[in-house]
């Protein structure tokens, strides 16, 4: 087959165009799987007036997401869906380097979009934070330690430099 059978394009072309396109779907993917996974998981644990969600609904919510987002993208991407992973696969040998980096931006990029969705879409009054950094008021370190929902150091027996 030559050029011209190729509608004027050459092989070289048709390849770049074939890697182009299952590299942007993998990017996408990754992007897709981080935002779902930021989206709902972070989304279980905000604070209802009429219902806390407990413990095991949290767990049930992230195992859930976590499998959906595998589920979603394992053909197309592998599925990291989190920088840590992608950082194991790429010390591992199992990525090279400029697509670790091109997944970890992704991921960033996919967990942005999903919290500022999330952020747009709850309700003022429930969002505040959106469930970071909220102690338990039945928790045992605020016993032993009271500062240490507030600053690190205070948390610590000794002193930091």
């Amino acid at each position: 087959m030559d050029a011209a059978q190729l509608g004027g394009r050459g092989w070289a072309s048709m390849l770049v165009c074939r890697l182009w396109k299952a590299i942007s779907r993998a990017l996408f993917a990754e992007f897709l799987a981080t935002g779902l996974y930021v989206f709902f998981g972070v989304g279980s644990v905000m604070r209802w007036p009429t219902a806390l969600p407990s413990v095991l609904q949290i767990a049930i919510t992230f195992n859930l997401v976590t499998a959906m987002a595998v589920q979603v993208t394992w053909k197309a991407s592998g599925a990291h869906a989190n920088p840590a992973v992608t950082l194991a696969f790429l010390v591992g040998s199992h990525i090279s380097l400029p697509r670790a980096v091109a997944y970890v931006a992704a991921q960033l990029v996919g967990a942005t979009v999903g919290a500022a969705l999330l952020y747009g879409v709850m309700p003022g009054d429930i969002r505040e934070t959106l469930g970071i950094n909220v102690p338990s008021p039945t928790s045992s370190a605020l016993w032993w330690f009271p500062g240490c929902s507030l600053h690190l150091k205070a948390c610590l027996p000794y002193p930091i430099s």
